[in-house]
């Protein structure tokens, strides 16, 4: 019997759901179609995540009698998602792909992505955590195994901090004060304004309290300029405009080669991204620390997410249950963790609690000057944002997200970009049957 599909009331409307049900019905327990390389194959796991071609040896090695096949692929916007859609319209889908946890509504409602509710044992459910949890969950039902959990943090360089006596900011509007200060005395940015990272910008939010979707009576209720992401917007405008951040895409040559010759002195990121910078900007090891991440005067004490990963059985599978015994060793297993960070290429803070200890014996943290990063990453997760919800199609809506903010140069706001994503957003979701209104 095929596992229950996402309900009407979470979030299809009822032509959607009747599509759906057919594109689900072998998302079942055990499987009974023949996956791309056959019953008897080896699990096939397409996965962006540093490390994953570790941690499938140190497995085949221990469980020779099942088999991992793994293929490296790219993130999610820079083609992934692409890809596995093709593949799975043809039929070829891996057993196991790696999501980011924005991208998993998008998959689940495809039918991409098997209910593997019936699938996960107790011991599973229990050692990853209600937190944990709410990244693979759709109303009720699961469409991801978790990965990790991923704090906004704000890395910097001690070094340049401390020769213009500036301590790290705790609050937003001492980190406004800092990045004034900064470029005033030293033409140095404090921090960058990354156009193309629509993650950041939903982070701040869920900081502020703002939530982009909500769903809420069978529909889903678009809110991206409420007060609370109005004021992430405002804030971050008026430090663009004041041109006291360096304005460039993530991941760009121009960044790095910033960041590599201290014109800019942190970067926010999540946990995830410390081992990245560790290679990104090898030069300058030893130098940099890493704190919390600064908070609103008189608000929550809460951190956004960014970038946090989930692994999805797909819908084709006809190898499920050894899936799960796979990603429940992944996910909870001290040799698993050691063996993704042992080439010091990933920093996830495990979604285990109890993996944590192994992962931070094994990253090396001379690059941050011995400091035990791992613990500071570890209490900042235990004050994660809960109840945030992302869209149906994030793909979508960040590319017009990103398009907007990169005309910020030209005079476009960040205001104007989300008014414009919302807007986007709302025929989008129209043109595929669901309910959708703005708040």
């Amino acid at each position: 019997m095929a596992s229950p599909a996402l309900s009407r009331r979470g979030l299809l409307s009822a032509g959607l759901w009747t599509a759906l049900a057919g594109v689900t019905a072998t998302a079942c327990g055990g499987g009974s179609d023949a996956g791309p390389s056959g019953p008897d194959g080896p699990l096939t796991l397409w996965s962006a995540l540093r490390g994953t071609d570790s941690l499938v040896a140190a497995w085949n090695e221990l469980h020779p009698e099942e088999p991992v096949d793994f293929s490296p692929m790219t993130s999610g916007l820079a083609g992934g998602n692409a890809k596995l859609s093709n593949a799975a319209r043809a039929g070829n889908a891996p057993d196991i792909v790696t999501l980011v946890d924005a991208d998993l509504p998008s998959f689940a409602i495809d039918g991409v992505c098997a209910d593997v509710t019936d699938l996960v044992t107790p011991r599973l459910r229990e050692r990853l955590g209600p937190q944990a949890w709410t990244n693979g969950v759709l109303d009720g039902r699961t469409y991801g195994i978790p990965v990790d959990l991923g704090p906004m943090l704000f890395a910097y360089r001690e070094d340049i901090l401390t020769r213009h006596r500036i301590e790290p900011p705790t609050t937003w509007e001492e980190f406004g004060e800092a990045a004034r200060r900064l470029k005033r005395d030293a033409g140095v940015d404090l921090a960058t304004f990354h156009p193309n990272a629509y993650n950041v910008l939903a982070g701040h939010t869920m900081q502020s309290g703002g939530q982009w979707f909500a769903i809420e009576d069978d529909a889903w209720v678009l809110d991206f300029l409420g007060e609370p992401s109005r004021r992430v917007a405002e804030f971050w405008q008026g430090l663009v405009d004041e041109k006291v951040l360096m304005f460039a895409p993530g991941s760009s040559q121009q960044w790095l080669s910033a960041l590599a010759r201290g014109a800019v002195a942190s970067h926010l990121v999540g946990p995830w991204g410390l081992a990245a910078l560790v290679r990104s900007v090898p030069g300058t090891s030893g130098r940099w620390r890493v704190a919390p991440l600064p908070r609103w005067e008189g608000g929550e004490d809460v951190v956004g997410t960014d970038g946090v990963s989930v692994h999805a059985i797909t819908a084709d599978s006809d190898k499920k249950e050894r899936a799960m015994r796979f990603l429940e060793w992944m996910t909870t297993a001290p040799e698993a963790i050691t063996a993704r960070l042992s080439g010091g290429r990933s920093s996830i803070l495990p979604a285990d609690a109890g993996l944590v200890a192994n992962a931070s014996r094994e990253f090396d943290t001379a690059f941050y000057g011995g400091q035990d990063v791992y613990r500071l990453v570890e209490r900042q997760a235990e004050l994660l944002r809960t109840g945030w919800t992302w869209g149906p199609r994030m793909q979508a809506t960040a590319t017009s997200l990103h398009q907007g903010l990169a005309r910020l140069e030209y005079g476009t706001t960040i205001t104007e970009a989300l008014r414009t994503a919302q807007s986007e957003t709302l025929p989008d979701l129209r043109s595929l049957g669901l309910s959708v209104r703005q708040a």
